[in-house]
């Protein structure tokens, strides 16, 4: 499968992303490359925040427009036991990029599988029998995850990639729950705040984390980049701000309502 011909066009995606200041995933963007890049007819994006339904964004649009209350019915009621991923997922809570002709067998048997590809001839469409999960962030409180649906099983170079999306995926993840964690805070100026500092996004995901304990080191595990990386974001962070270490470019973010002022009770 010739993946990398979507190099360029993931390389001016990501660009694009980690450059704004997202509070959300823009998940109609990523979808349609998502599926040209492993030559996909369908793919879909599944979150679930704490106390919430799951919910479903899905590329094309009208992607099962005819039975859409069919599949969301099986989502809810039947895909646990029958859906082979998430049997698997269910099992081991590893985030693990997964197709479902790789899922081992005390996972999903061969019924588990052919009742895979009866659900999808009769409401998903057999074209997509063949699916692969990247897990963005799985866990007991929260879930995203995109899903590439096709025909052919996805070889071991098209397994690669999608590992090194995973990756990306969830530093950009990160990111963007540290802008919405940050809007939360400050309300609806903080954006425009940071920019006002001199702030880019990924630094004022960095000052986040920074104010919250995290070393350097942390920060890079989080964000899913370099210990390096991070401690050039922060040479420019202290100079946007005039600091000359950690505690007074926290100090200055705070007096000027780029992070919260810890409440003294």
């Amino acid at each position: 499968m010739g993946t990398t011909h979507h190099d360029s066009e993931w390389l001016d995606l990501v660009a694009d992303l980690v450059g704004r200041p997202l509070t959300s995933w823009p998940v109609q963007q990523v979808l349609p490359v998502l599926a040209r890049s492993f030559d996909a007819p369908a793919a879909s994006f599944y979150g679930q925040a704490p106390s919430s339904p799951l919910g479903q964004e899905a590329w094309p649009p009208d992607l099962y427009r005819h039975q859409f209350d069919d599949v969301v019915r099986w989502g809810r009621e039947d895909a646990p036991r029958e859906h082979p991923l998430l049997r698997y997922y269910l099992a081991t809570g590893r985030p693990d990029v997964m197709q479902v002709a790789d899922v081992p067998e005390r996972f999903a048997d061969r019924w588990v599988h052919e009742r895979w590809r009866a659900v999808c001839d009769d409401l998903l469409g057999g074209d997509v029998v063949s699916q692969v999960s990247l897990p963005v962030c799985l866990g007991p409180l929260t879930n995203r995850s995109f899903l590439v649906g096709r025909v052919d099983p996805y070889s071991a170079d098209d397994l690669v990639l999608l590992r090194r999306l995973r990756r990306l995926f969830e530093g950009l993840d990160r990111q963007i729950a540290a802008h919405a964690r940050w809007a939360d805070r400050t309300g609806e100026h903080a954006v425009p705040t940071a920019q006002e500092a001199g702030l880019t996004p990924r630094e004022s995901a960095v000052l986040d984390l920074l104010a919250s304990g995290c070393t350097a080191r942390a920060i890079a595990r989080r964000l899913r980049v370099g210990e390096r990386t991070v401690q050039k974001h922060l040479q420019r962070i202290y100079r946007k701000l005039g600091a000359g270490d950690r505690l007074v470019a926290v100090q200055r973010a705070q007096f000027m309502g780029l992070l919260p002022v810890p409440s003294s009770t």
